[in-house]
């Protein structure tokens, strides 16, 4: 069976979606489905798996029209009226606690401050909000974004259905297995994984998608960063933005604009998934005299957050700021979104 990559989805959808189950969590069998095409009750087992997806219709024709690229990148978004449900992730390998954190990076507990001013969907003009403390406990991230190289190994585990077809920098050989376009693309940030993809890629790994504001604490540390690696502007050599910005560049290639702690890229080169759903009021309001600790964003909504990356030549240095948010729909596929894992200390 044929399976298609969900494209490109940003518009905020008109209903909301609550907390899902972990990834590849296999649903109840009593749940009632309505084919996302004609809205007519689904009665027989009639689906396509595309980008860690199931999507189910009630007729072959009705299936056909789903697995249309036009259908996914034009109507999906105003059809589901739920949660999609996920493939089961594979996870027969036995995970090893020095294994799962040998590439991430520890961040010890401490508390931080959410400006009164931030930037959103890289609008020009920043967003008033209230100023307030946050405390995150100790937890690890990766010291890079996931790469090309590191989701074929997810693919190649038994889990073929999170494969983006017409992701341009993996490729599915002809004994099934896959791999880079090309060798020297192993170590570029994967592109064109939705939320779904992501969190199942975390699940896999061992370790979860990042808070939003774990992110934010990683990248502006205590003391408020200005940018990841400090006050200095970024100029040439710290992140891969704006002008001079060709392409998105292997992971690790700016070493002069890594965190003190030693975490790469979190300015320049990808968006970045996060874990929360998107509230504007629940980032922008909060209480004046009360330590807000590990926030978890709010337990509902349409769209997930994910931090800018601005991997393209009109991003400017604020796109490279720690408060610069951005939220799209979870179904969202595009070559300039990609993502980072964290797990919390144990």
């Amino acid at each position: 069976m044929k399976r298609f990559c969900l494209a490109t989805l940003i518009v905020a959808l008109p209903w909301v979606w609550t907390l899902a189950g972990p990834a590849g969590e296999e649903p109840s069998s009593a749940k009632s489905r309505v084919c996302p095409v004609d809205g007519e009750e689904i009665t027989a087992e009639c689906r396509v798996e595309i980008v860690g997806l199931r999507l189910y219709a009630c007729s072959e024709e009705c299936l056909k029209k789903i697995a249309d690229k036009g259908f996914i990148t034009r109507q999906l978004s105003g059809k589901l009226r739920s949660e999609p449900e996920q493939i089961p992730v594979n996870r027969t390998r036995e995970l090893r606690a020095e294994d799962v954190l040998a590439d991430m990076v520890p961040i010890e507990d401490g508390e931080f401050v959410r400006r009164s001013r931030h930037y959103f969907q890289r609008g020009p003009e920043p967003v008033s909000g209230d100023s307030y403390k946050v405390q995150i406990s100790a937890f690890h991230i990766d010291k890079h974004e996931v790469t090309n190289g590191d989701y074929c190994k997810f693919l190649n585990a038994g889990n073929a259905g999170y494969w983006t077809p017409w992701y341009p920098g993996i490729k599915r050989d002809e004994d099934g297995r896959f791999t880079p376009v090309q060798p020297d693309w192993a170590k570029l940030p994967v592109g064109c994984v939705n939320h779904y993809q992501a969190r199942a890629y975390a699940q896999w790994a061992g370790k979860r998608l990042p808070t939003e504001a774990e992110w934010e604490f990683a990248a502006a540390g205590k003391e408020g960063r200005t940018y990841p690696w400090g006050d200095e502007e970024p100029g040439e050599t710290r992140a891969n933005y704006g002008p001079r910005f060709g392409g998105r560049k292997p992971v690790g290639s700016f070493p002069a604009g890594r965190t003190p702690e030693g975490v790469f890229d979190l300015a320049g080169n990808i968006g970045e998934w996060c874990a929360d759903y998107y509230d504007e009021d629940y980032y922008r309001k909060g209480p004046k005299d009360t330590l807000v600790k590990d926030p978890q964003g709010p337990e509902s909504g349409s769209l997930r957050v994910h931090r800018v990356g601005c991997q393209c030549k009109r991003s400017t240095p604020t796109d490279l700021r720690p408060n610069a948010r951005c939220a799209s729909s979870p179904l969202r596929s595009s070559a300039c979104l990609g993502f980072r894992c964290a797990r919390s200390q144990e």
